[in-house]
């Protein structure tokens, strides 16, 4: 990867306009960050929602199956075959809703836990600092200006120690919140591409796993299973097509 910026720590000390400045760009690409983020956040959280909302959805279906039997049709009647074979779809299903189960939770582990912890914790990290940091800034400013303001004909010694201990406190103050910040903000230059890459991997590991459950699951007898209720059906088609064309002829 090519290399990172980062804000001088070295400077913070003297805080000139140009550090400021570079503060300044930093803090607009945290602010870009924080944004892209949380949009990525939010399409992943409809990703998993989706997720967890099929496998609800397929276990139920795999009930309904299941229940078929306990029917009663004015018109249908017992129907064994049918019922058999709804069973047997109920079976195939259920192992299928296991394995969508594994995915949700998967995606909540490897995809959602990285990026909302980076989202609640790095992103609400650099918020606080900044906040911090900007009253810390104008606590110092006040006492400047409050220090600007001594008479110089007509100086109080106390007066002037206790502004003057106030300037040097909150530089202090000011000196020690914005080495925080300027860390915070370097080491989110590290953590953004982490916090990209994170995720995804974690999606697409997720898949791939599902994928190769599946592929177990659908062995070569349960293909042969469906190509025989596949042709039932057509059969079922093309006799139901003579029996329409019988009735129109008539």
């Amino acid at each position: 990867m090519p290399g990172i910026d980062k804000l001088p720590i070295e400077e913070t000390l003297e805080d000139s306009p140009q550090t400021r400045s570079l503060l300044g760009v930093f803090e607009e690409d945290a602010t870009a960050i924080s944004n892209y983020m949380n949009q990525l956040y939010q399409a992943m959280h409809r990703i998993y929602d989706a997720q967890n909302e099929l496998s609800a959805a397929t276990h139920l279906t795999s009930k309904l199956l299941k229940e078929y039997e306990k029917q009663r049709f004015p018109l249908g009647g017992d129907d064994e075959v049918m019922s058999s074979t709804l069973q047997q779809f109920s079976k195939v299903i259920d192992e299928l809703s296991s394995c969508h189960a594994v995915l949700s939770t998967q995606l909540a582990d490897a995809m959602m836990f990285p990026i909302t912890q980076f989202k609640e914790r790095d992103l609400k990290e650099i918020l606080t600092l900044k906040e911090v940091f900007q009253i810390a800034s104008n606590d110092h400013d006040a006492a400047i200006n409050k220090y600007s303001r001594l008479s110089k004909k007509r100086e109080n010694d106390k007066v002037k120690y206790e502004v003057t201990e106030d300037v040097y406190t909150s530089r202090k103050k000011q000196h020690q919140t914005m080495m925080h910040y300027f860390c915070a903000l370097n080491t989110l230059q590290y953590k953004k591409k982490i916090a990209l890459l994170e995720p995804l991997l974690g999606y697409m590991q997720a898949q791939i796993s599902f994928f190769k459950m599946g592929s177990e699951n659908l062995s070569e007898q349960l293909e042969e299973f469906l190509a025989n209720i596949g042709t039932s059906v057509q059969n079922f088609v093309s006799e139901y097509s003579r029996h329409i064309i019988v009735i129109i002829h008539k």
